[in-house]
């Protein structure tokens, strides 16, 4: 008979514990019993970053909305979870660990490890309002004949902290508003109208106290919302497909982005990669977006509906992994009907890890397995955090 390994003493378990980094494998040993989970912190603190995973979209194989499969890097595994509270809402954002929903006139904050759901106010609440500049209607909430939805939402820092704000990009005049934790209302960023350039926003981040809103062609609006203000920055950059990088600890990174298709081989398979270029913002004299080619330490993920992150890769749990890198997916489509260049329903999904300084391209994965193309439902990073 084996050694019962749950009568261990508890000051060894302890020293165990500490040595484990990853997220998934301290859950398996939690997992192994009572013992085992009474020697270790529900909420360790000395974790490192995670590596992030990715919420694949939809498979093709029957599963319903509230099953989602989640890539881990770090272990090159698929995890299928049950969350049945994410049953009927849409992911609007991904951020510290936690997924953003939004169904109906609600928006709420659902760690998918931990399952901890934390609710926001509802948006048929009437607002309060920044005074940065004019603003539409002071006192009118969202009514629910409005066609609202949340384009794209993000967190400052983790909503266990209380310093924590979530910041929303609606559909409606309201464009952008913030709530802390804990807020009975939104709160509206007032903004001018007309737009400053007839256009209307196509992304959004928060960085060292600013919150960047990106104009098509990268035109830039700049909100200080400790003092304030707000600032129009007519730097431009020609390009159709951009979005910001969140996660950033110093000036904003955007990242222009398109796909190129391929099929040399005539087969009906089409391969679309993504070509990529990373700026950095200057707002050193004459503000513009500047080509860099080295972001230092850090390892950019692009994931899909305009949601980009940044993470140290000294901070990770592997240090060094994609050090000034850039992830990014790579999508196989099969054609059904080559003549009306009628494309399938479906992809095959598989990662890559592309160098700025030198363009050299690594295959992370294999064929992730065929999938559902909805632009509602695509692939987001999550960095796992049990807080």
């Amino acid at each position: 008979m084996g050694p019962d390994w749950s009568l261990l003493p508890p000051e060894l378990l302890e020293i165990i514990a500490g040595k484990v980094t990853s997220l998934a494998d301290y859950i398996r040993f939690r997992a192994v019993c009572h013992p085992w989970r009474c020697a270790s912190s529900p909420l360790p603190r000395y974790f490192p970053v995670q590596l992030p995973w990715l919420m694949l979209p939809y498979r093709l194989d029957g599963l319903d909305d509230y099953n989602r499969l989640f890539y881990d890097l770090s272990s090159s595994k698929i995890y299928r979870l049950h969350l049945p509270e994410i049953r009927g809402a849409k992911v609007c954002g991904s951020s510290h660990g936690w997924l953003i929903l939004h169904k109906g006139m609600v928006t709420s904050l659902f760690n998918p490890i931990t399952r901890a759901t934390i609710s926001l106010p509802p948006y048929t609440a009437v607002p309060s309002h920044l005074g940065i500049s004019y603003c539409w209607d002071n006192d009118s909430a969202v009514g629910p004949t409005v066609n609202f939805y949340v384009k794209k939402a993000i967190l400052t820092s983790s909503p266990l902290d209380t310093s924590c704000l979530v910041f929303v990009h609606t559909s409606t005049f309201w464009e952008f508003a913030f709530c802390k934790i804990g807020d009975e209302r939104w709160t509206v960023i007032e903004f001018d109208a007309p737009w400053p350039w007839k256009e209307d926003f196509c992304d959004f981040s928060y960085c060292n106290g600013y919150l960047y809103a990106i104009h098509p062609y990268g035109k830039v609006t700049m909100y200080n919302l400790i003092n304030p203000s707000k600032m129009f920055l007519d730097c431009e950059l020609h390009k159709d497909h951009v979005c910001l990088v969140d996660g950033v600890d110093r000036d904003a990174l955007l990242i222009s982005y398109g796909r190129l298709n391929y099929d040399d081989d005539d087969d009906g398979v089409v391969q679309s990669e993504i070509e990529y270029t990373v700026y950095q913002f200057s707002n050193d004299g004459e503000p513009q977006w500047i080509e860099v080619t080295d972001v230092g330490q850090n390892v950019l993920f692009l994931g899909g509906n305009r949601h980009a992150l940044s993470l140290s890769s000294a901070n990770l749990q592997l240090p060094d992994w994609g050090a000034n890198s850039l992830c990014y997916d790579s999508i196989k489509t099969e054609q059904w009907d080559q003549q009306h260049n009628y494309c399938s329903s479906s992809c095959n999904l598989y990662l890559k890890l592309g160098r700025l300084d030198n363009g050299t391209v690594v295959d992370l994965t294999g064929d992730l397995g065929s999938f559902q193309r909805n632009r509602h439902r695509e692939n987001l990073w999550l960095t796992p955090s049990l807080f």
